[in-house]
Order: C-alpha cells, then structure tokens, then sequence
C-alpha cells in the first residue's frame, strides 16, 4: 500500500523521487513513515480514521490546520502539505524532527508549553470543555457502565465537588500532550502529534503532562515534586498556575476516568494494553486524592 500511495503522491506534485520509506513507531491509530529524497526528509501520516469521538480523537484536517498556522514557530513539526483525498484516508506531510522522546528537561518542557499556549492561531478548532461541570460529565460518558466495577467505585469516591470557575482564557490546546508526543535534541523540542487540537483552557495540557498515568503508559516514572514545580514555574504564567491549583482535580478526574474505560474495554482483547492502562488508572486515582 505504501508503495502504491507513495507513487500517488509523485504524481500529485508532492514530493519528488522517494528513496526510502521507513516505518516509524509510535503510530497507534494511523500508518507513519519517514520518507527521504536527495532534498527532503518527511514524515508521511496516513489517517486511518477521522473521528470526533473520545477524549483523544483522531481529527486529521485539525492536525494539518495546526501545523500550517503553527509554521515556523518550532512549536510544531514544519508543515509540508496535506492531502485529504490520498488513496487509502488523508495524508500529512510534515519536516521530520530529529531527536528522542522527552524525558526530564523540565525547564524545557515547560518553556514549550507556554510557547504553544502564547500561540496567535486562526482555527477553526473545536471548542473543549473547561468547566468543572462540563469536565465531570465527560468524565461520566467516557467511564459509562464501568462506574460500577470496582475501579470505578474507587474513583467515584474521590469525584470533586462542583464548582464555577471563571472563564479561562482560550488558547490552542494540544491535549494529548504526554511525553510521547515531545520530542527532544540537543538544539530544539517541539510537540509531535495534534491529531486532536482543540481551542480551550492551557489547564488541560498541563494536566496531561503531569499526570502519572500518562507517564507509566510511556514507560517513565511519575515526576517528583520538586520535577511538577520545575515545570510550572518554567511555565511562568501566575493566571494560568492559579487556576490550575482549582481545576487539575476535574482533569486528573477524568483522565483517570479514560484510564479505568480501557482497562475494562480491552480484557480479553489486549492484555498487556489492559494492564497498562490498569496501572495508569491506579497511580491516577492515586494522586487525585493529593489535588482535592
């Protein structure tokens, strides 16, 4: 199929003579290759499916509108081109990014996110919920009939009170913001993978990336605390740090929510997937009680 698709896009005008294409990891729902000519090196990701549902959605013409308006800013992968109608679902194409997944330059990590949430962006983007009510009740769809099993018991119990909050100021959310999704070099980091953007509170990425659960899913300890506050305060934003104090437990609520979902959704499908996200919803559940 790749050599099919790559043979297609030549003919587009996409690119010019491809010398290599090779698969790269990390791609869940979508096929990712990089591709190389004498003055190219590309990632080609094809779309698999383009969804509106869960938590993390895949949404393919949101990523190519992020990175086009993201362009030259190194927040982002440098946009190439898009193409929506490629054989086989849409493809991107974007500058590949030398480098390793994150791992604890903190000061890094946090200079990247206030770079990302600075970010001047014209959309459209979806709108995400950034009120507790609103967050909570995400919660409940994504756990449904799970709440009743003993991990969602155990999470319920510690289900935040609601409250108002005043409205937060709508930035460029990447949301799937986890260590997986940056990538590190000695020269640069920038964020890989806005398949799922959204326009929203800076509260939500920050969230995602602190939260231990995530962490264990891409096989790195849960941070420390002296690690959280690095990161915040190279984050620096005092409105934004307050406001997280009042809403990271409805975050952490419901990513602990998706959490317990895919434990219970893959036994018996996937059980090394299973007991991944079992763990993850543990330490999740764990913390909540430390941020109430």
């Amino acid at each position: 199929m790749i050599d099919t698709l790559i043979t297609w896009l030549q003919e587009q005008g996409a690119c010019s003579q491809i010398q290599s294409a090779e698969p790269l990891k990390g791609g869940y729902w979508n096929a990712v290759y990089r591709i190389r000519g004498a003055d190219f090196d590309l990632v080609l990701k094809q779309f698999a499916i383009d969804s509106g549902q869960g938590l993390f959605p895949v949404l393919a013409d949101d990523e190519a509108r992020a990175l086009e308006q993201l362009a030259d800013t190194g927040i982002a992968p440098q946009y190439h081109s898009y193409w929506p109608q490629a054989p086989g679902g849409a493809v991107l194409l974007y500058e590949f990014v030398p480098g390793q997944m994150w791992l604890d330059d903190m000061a890094a990590a946090g200079a990247l996110f206030k770079g990302l949430h600075s970010a001047t962006v014209s959309g459209p983007f979806r709108t995400l919920p950034t009120q507790p009510q609103a967050i909570l009740e995400q919660a409940d769809e994504l756990i449904g009939g799970y709440i009743v099993q003993a991990l969602g018991v155990q999470l319920e119990a510690l289900r935040p009170p609601l409250i108002k909050l005043e409205s937060a100021a709508s930035v460029l959310v990447h949301t799937d913001s986890g260590p997986g999704n940056i990538i590190q070099s000695a020269e640069a980091i920038t964020f890989i993978d806005f398949q799922c953007p959204g326009m929203g509170d800076a509260c939500e990425d920050l969230t995602c990336f602190l939260s231990p659960g995530i962490h264990h899913l891409y096989g790195l300890p849960a941070l420390s605390a002296a690690q959280e506050q690095a990161y915040l305060s190279a984050y620096g934003d005092t409105d934004v740090l307050q406001r997280f104090t009042k809403i990271r437990a409805y975050y952490s609520y419901r990513m602990a929510a998706y959490f317990v979902m895919r434990y219970y959704s893959q036994q018996g499908l996937d059980e090394k997937v299973s007991q991944a996200y079992l763990k993850a919803a543990q330490l999740e559940i764990s913390a909540l009680g430390s941020y109430r």
